[in-house]
């Protein structure tokens, strides 16, 4: 993999919430990868209104980017416009950019975990359908939940992430773009676990769980 990359993020509250791109920068660095991350966001929007945003557009064409991160809502999401729309930013603008497209999997809010399945199933039908990476946060946000303890990753509106949640997330894309098959050494002290509210031990679980869902959703 390259020393210095460039990566665009496209979403909504669930991306800018903690400031995601500059976590995923941080995993980055530690990897000994130069990462410059750029994020376009509009609260509560899906891709359908980034298909038709003007700066989505340019930049996705005209930034040089070596990643794109598409991520749809949580509240209201409608598989069949995910998929669509997707599949249009995809195909007419990142794969003629050189980009290579990356699926930043959501979660279901909190006491609806029973609607994961559909929003996995949305994004891996995308993935399958268009060859995107698929990171697979939603997945390893399902199987925190189960942990015990079970590290803090809702705010309490049920929906957005804690830096916690946001750590969770850093750490799914990281492994998914590198497609490292290691998980990054998790020192004691002075990690980056420590800036997001973790203790080294639940972040070496979080790591291992982002490693393994990853691993899971091959291209």
């Amino acid at each position: 993999m390259k020393k210095k990359i460039k990566i665009l993020f496209l979403g909504n509250s669930l991306t800018y919430v903690n400031f995601l791109p500059l976590a995923v920068k941080k995993f980055f660095r530690k990897a000994g990868i130069d990462a410059e991350t750029v994020m376009i966001t509009q609260g509560g929007k899906c891709l359908d209104w980034h298909l038709t945003h003007r700066d989505t557009e340019f930049n996705v064409k005209y930034g040089g980017y070596d990643y794109v991160v598409l991520q749809g809502k949580a509240t209201g999401f409608d598989p069949d416009s995910f998929v669509d729309a997707g599949t249009k930013i995809i195909n007419d603008m990142i794969k003629p950019a050189g980009s290579v497209p990356v699926l930043y999997l959501a979660w279901s809010l909190r006491g609806e975990s029973e609607k994961q399945p559909v929003m996995t199933g949305a994004y891996k039908k995308l993935s399958d359908a268009t060859g995107a990476l698929l990171a697979p946060a939603g997945e390893v946000w399902q199987r925190a939940l189960r942990l015990r303890p079970a590290p803090d990753i809702y705010m309490p509106d049920g929906n957005h992430p804690t830096p916690a949640g946001t750590y969770l997330c850093a750490a799914t894309i990281f492994y998914t773009v590198t497609g490292r098959r290691t998980a990054l050494p998790v020192s004691e002290r002075g990690g980056i676990f420590e800036e997001y509210g973790l203790d080294a031990a639940t972040a070496r679980k979080i790591n291992a769980l982002a490693l393994s869902e990853s691993a899971r959703f091959p291209v």
